[in-house]
This record gives C-alpha cells, sequence and structure tokens, in this order.
C-alpha cells in the first residue's frame, strides 16, 4: 500500500470535524500535538509569545505539558499596549524567557512600505496593483477575477485606493514580527508553537484545512496546537483557569492571568464568555480592520486611554509622527470620540429647520 501526498492532508470534512470537536477533545489533542512537536525537534522548541488572550493560553498548554524550560519568546515592536509589554515580562519569573526586536521601527516600515489599511490580503493586492510588475492577465484577475469566479480579486470598493494619495503595504508583518523570529530560529534552532487559532480569519482556517496542527516543512514550519479552536474555547480556558495554579511538567508552579488590557471574562446565562475590554492586543497602530469597527474603534479609544500614544499616532509624518490622521480622514474612519470635539448643538428656525448652534 502506498501512502499518497493528498492523504498526508487534512481534507475539509476532517478539519469541519475538528472544528466542531468538544472542548475536552481539543484540549486533548492540542496537549498530544505539543508532545509530538516537542519529540520530533527533540526539545530544541520555543513559544511565540505576544502576551496576548491566545499566547497566554498557548504558554499554559506548554508549560503544563512540557515544564517552564521551554522558552517565553516575546518580540516587542514597540508597537504593543504599555500593559502587553509588562504582562509579558511578568513572565521571567515563571521560566525561560527571552526578548526579541525587530531592526526596524514601525514608522520607518510605513514610510518605506506603506500602511497597514483595511486588510492584509487587500493590502497585498493593493501594493501589487500600485507596484508590482504584473502581467496583463494577473492585473485582470486582481481587478475582475477570472472564469471561476470573483475569489481572488480586490473588491471594487477598495480599487480606489490603488491610486490614493498613501501607499499601503501588508509587509509590515514581515519586517516587525516575521523577521525577528526567522532570525531567532537560524540562531537558535527552535522551532515555534504559535497561538493561531481557526477562527481568527477565512484565510488561516483555510490554510489550516491543508496542514493540520504541526506543520514539519514549507515556508512557515510551526505548530499550532489551537488551531482547531475558537474564540470561546479560549475564553473557556482562560475563565476555568483564572486565579488557578498552573502546574508545570518541569519547573515552578504559577497562577493563571491574562493581560489586564482584556478586563474581565464574563459568562452569560447561554454559557457564552464575554471579555469586558479590549477584544484583541495586536499592534495599537495598526489599521487593519479598522474599516468594519463599530464605535468607539480602535482609536477613539486610544485617545481616551492612551493620549500620549494617539498624539504620536495623529502627528503628521512631517512632524515626527505617524500621519495616521490624514489617512484616516482619506479612509472615512473616525478617530475622535465625541467627547473631544464636542457635541454638536442644534437650534430650530423660524421654518422649523434644524441648524448648528
Amino acid at each position: 500500500m502506498y501512502i499518497q501526498e493528498k492523504d498526508l492532508k487534512l481534507n475539509k470534512g476532517y478539519y469541519i470535524q475538528r472544528k466542531y470537536l468538544p472542548y475536552e477533545g481539543k484540549l486533548m489533542l492540542a496537549r498530544r500535538r505539543i508532545m509530538e512537536w516537542y519529540d520530533y525537534w527533540d526539545g530544541q522548541v520555543y513559544v511565540s509569545f505576544s502576551g496576548g488572550l491566545d499566547s497566554t493560553v498557548l504558554l499554559a498548554l506548554v508549560r503544563m505539558t512540557l515544564g517552564s524550560e521551554i522558552p517565553a519568546v516575546f518580540c516587542n515592536t514597540g508597537l504593543e499596549f504599555p500593559e502587553i509589554i509588562q504582562f509579558a515580562r511578568s513572565f521571567q519569573a515563571y521560566g525561560a524567557y527571552e526578548e526579541i526586536r525587530p531592526a526596524t521601527n514601525f514608522r520607518q516600515v510605513i514610510l518605506k512600505e506603506g500602511y497597514p489599511l483595511i486588510s492584509k490580503e487587500n493590502a497585498s493586492k493593493i501594493r501589487k496593483l500600485r507596484h508590482g510588475k504584473l502581467s496583463p492577465r494577473y492585473r485582470n484577475y486582481l481587478l475582475n477575477g477570472d472564469e471561476r469566479g470573483k475569489f481572488g480579486m480586490l473588491p471594487k470598493k477598495w480599487q480606489k485606493y490603488i491610486y490614493g494619495p498613501y501607499d499601503i503595504s501588508e509587509k509590515c508583518c514581515l519586517i516587525m514580527k516575521e523577521k525577528p523570529f526567522n532570525q531567532y530560529v537560524k540562531k537558535t534552532g527552535r522551532q515555534p508553537f504559535v497561538g493561531v487559532t481557526q477562527d481568527e480569519s477565512f484565510r488561516r482556517a483555510h490554510q489550516y484545512a491543508k496542514t493540520g496542527c504541526n506543520v514539519y516543512d514549507g515556508r512557515m514550519i510551526k505548530s499550532q496546537p489551537l488551531g482547531p479552536w475558537t474564540k470561546q474555547d479560549v475564553l473557556r480556558f482562560a475563565y476555568e483557569h483564572m486565579g488557578e495554579k498552573i502546574i508545570p511538567e518541569k519547573g515552578s508552579a504559577y497562577e493563571f492571568s491574562i493581560c489586564p488590557v482584556y478586563g474581565e471574562i464574563t459568562k452569560d446565562a447561554q454559557g457564552i464568555y464575554h471579555l469586558s475590554g479590549e477584544q484583541r492586543t495586536g499592534c495599537m497602530f495598526c489599521g487593519f480592520g479598522v474599516t468594519e469597527e463599530k464605535e468607539p474603534n480602535r482609536f477613539q479609544r486610544m485617545q481616551t486611554a492612551y493620549p500620549k500614544q494617539y498624539e504620536f499616532c495623529m502627528k503628521s509624518t512631517e512632524k515626527g509622527g505617524l500621519g495616521m490622521r490624514s489617512v484616516l480622514e482619506y479612509l472615512g474612519v473616525p478617530y475622535e470620540t465625541w467627547e473631544s470635539v464636542g457635541q454638536m448643538c442644534l437650534e430650530f428656525d423660524e421654518n422649523n429647520q434644524a441648524k448648528a448652534a
């Protein structure tokens, strides 16, 4: 009997089965994949630790399964919430911890490559259409799709930004995060555990369907034990372990907690878990997804909670800032709160028509 290449991949049906496994099954599968990854690389592994909710849960699982000598590696890009940096560094007391940095800062990246706006996938298409040397066929595919449909095309509503006054690019993540971790792998020989969940995006779900949890070859060698988990699964783990001791296989125990920027985790009458604070804690100044956010969006919340960072973010590039004020205005994304600009008062004229006071 011969094993064919297709037999080594997860088909979509099998992936869906994993997605809907009971929580306890996902927990067992995650710990099994963690051990398999550790054994395959003879212990030369590390946790890509961002200080965020997903990677905090992942680190707890790795410590419970393997012990505290597995390093938690935090990439300090300079874009994290202040609370995230403080929280990540607190793990120095509980086991192996390392901190790395990119060679380039965010301001240098946006001035050279462009702003991270809309989404990573659409930003990539805008960059290619604006600056890439594309064949007529590929350019037409990105603008209009092909005979198979419009799956790969840049949506019409974003096509005007190809010719806009600001460069848009997906390269920020590559330069600020991927490169430092790739250099760490080359330096140490360790291979990563990453806290990626399947419901973060369609792109990641599709990728997981093809690779499964542990990816042993290709461009991105990694273990993603939380691959089939949903956000609710992650919140449940955090909720059930909050304040409890995480007992590593080897090393000292520590009390499980999440970064305070997330607020508290609550469980409603329907069994759904909720965060009272920030829902996501990626890079503070990132524009990916902001066009789809409800108000108050991330920049409006930043104005209230982090005025120093907000001022730097909105200041023009000519004055040493990031220039996000004019960029967000161009996108039609609000960046100020009603309280900061003053609520509009209305008066009525003799014809009972409203006018600004």
